[in-house]
């Protein structure tokens, strides 16, 4: 592990220079060492695009799209393939990918609650200080990140070894193959990082989000204007419907712990998409109504 913290020290004084075949051939070296590794892998294929080898990091996001899709891991494996199309909005082969992805569902899939259940228990709720504007998120950085347990880089092999019950996200579990597809196309892959506010209570907003990955706290303004921490988002969790569903302002605000991707779809797009499949509002609303 030293060993690799050297590595990455180098491959982003390498990329700060532009000098991605370096970085790229220390990437392939840590690989080759640890080939489980979603984390290298994925900064691998980011050092490849950069360098303008697309087609070879597409195979490196492929490698982790079948990966994902076969642990059960369906959200990380739909951020992977958004990741593929932007890299390549004509790459053929995430159609394929998706229909494998479907295929291997789980029999027994866990309950919607445990996307937001497993894993390390959350710190009992306390009183938060109201959040900071955007421009100074840095502020909020350092008071998030030190009261939680972080995951590490390896958390993927961790948790699959694990067989940790967070694999489907609630709102793709019951979607059919075109159903799915349709989603997948319409929502956009969205990075936050640390400290990062999502979005605010009280704020207009035409969206809902999927946690791809990361963690994510959650604040209510109480009565008197204090934020209390009401709870913990972690991978699967939905959020942001009754904006979608209701067009109803944010009635929450949520803060980014760690770097988070999000897959986000907009008002416009749920639409159109349920116009064309109607199963799709049903599946939405009925997930509003069991969250309460």
């Amino acid at each position: 592990m030293l060993s690799w913290l050297q590595g990455k020290q180098d491959v982003n004084r390498l990329i700060a220079k532009g000098q991605y075949p370096k970085a790229i051939k220390i990437l392939q070296r840590h690989v080759r060492a640890n080939p489980k590794s979603v984390h290298l892998r994925k900064m691998l294929a980011d050092v490849l695009e950069r360098d303008g080898q697309k087609r070879r990091a597409i195979e490196v996001l492929e490698g982790l799209v079948q990966e994902f899709s076969s642990e059960g891991f369906v959200t990380k494996a739909i951020a992977v393939l958004k990741k593929i199309q932007r890299i390549d909005p004509e790459q053929s082969d995430a159609e394929v990918m998706l229909d494998t992805l479907v295929k291997m569902r789980r029999k027994n899939q866990p309950p919607a609650k445990a996307a937001r259940t497993q894993g390390p228990p959350p710190a009992a709720p306390r009183r938060a200080a109201e959040p900071k504007p955007k421009e100074k998120e840095e502020d909020l950085d350092e008071g998030l990140v030190t009261s939680i347990i972080m995951p590490s880089e390896f958390w993927f092999e961790e948790a699959a070894a694990r067989r940790d019950g967070f694999n489907w996200s609630p709102l793709f579990g019951d979607f059919s193959k075109e159903e799915l597809s349709a989603m997948i196309g319409g929502m956009r892959l969205l990075i936050k990082k640390p400290g990062s506010i999502i979005y605010t209570e009280g704020e207009p907003g035409d969206s809902l989000f999927v946690l791809a990955s990361g963690i994510a706290r959650v604040y209510r303004k109480t009565s008197i204007g204090h934020n209390d921490q009401v709870a913990v988002l972690r991978d699967g969790a939905v959020f942001g419907t009754p904006s979608v569903l209701l067009e109803k302002p944010r009635n929450r605000t949520i803060i980014a712990v760690n770097e988070c991707e999000l897959l986000e779809l907009d008002k416009a797009t749920f639409d159109g998409i349920a116009a064309a499949h109607p199963r799709v509002a049903e599946l939405v609303h009925k997930l509003h109504t069991q969250r309460g």
